[in-house]
């Protein structure tokens, strides 16, 4: 058996080039992230007062006085490194060329 390729996986996979269709702003990978970003911090926020009033323990005064630690500053500092990576990472899937 032979096998035939796959047209329609090789057309369906860059999205700049189908009729009709511009390439996306160039600050939209910025505003996804930092939304994504913004409802990941609200996210764990309550999830953490939520688990704070089920068990009795004020776990949010606790991630502040850990953040308010030379250690966890730098953890902080990281993750917003991480965040970084990940919004160029994104920028150069939108900058790549097919």
């Amino acid at each position: 058996m032979s096998r035939q390729p796959d047209d329609d996986r090789s057309r369906g996979s860059d999205r700049s080039t189908r009729p009709g269709e511009t390439a996306p702003p160039p600050g939209r990978w910025l505003l996804s992230t930092v939304l994504q970003t913004v409802v990941a911090v609200i996210g764990l926020g309550v999830v953490l007062y939520a688990l704070s009033r089920a068990f009795g323990i004020d776990l949010l005064g606790m991630t502040a006085a850990a953040l308010a630690t030379q250690t966890g500053q730098w953890i902080a500092i990281a993750v917003v490194a991480l965040i970084a990576m990940s919004a160029a990472m994104r920028a150069v899937r939108f900058a790549r060329a097919p």
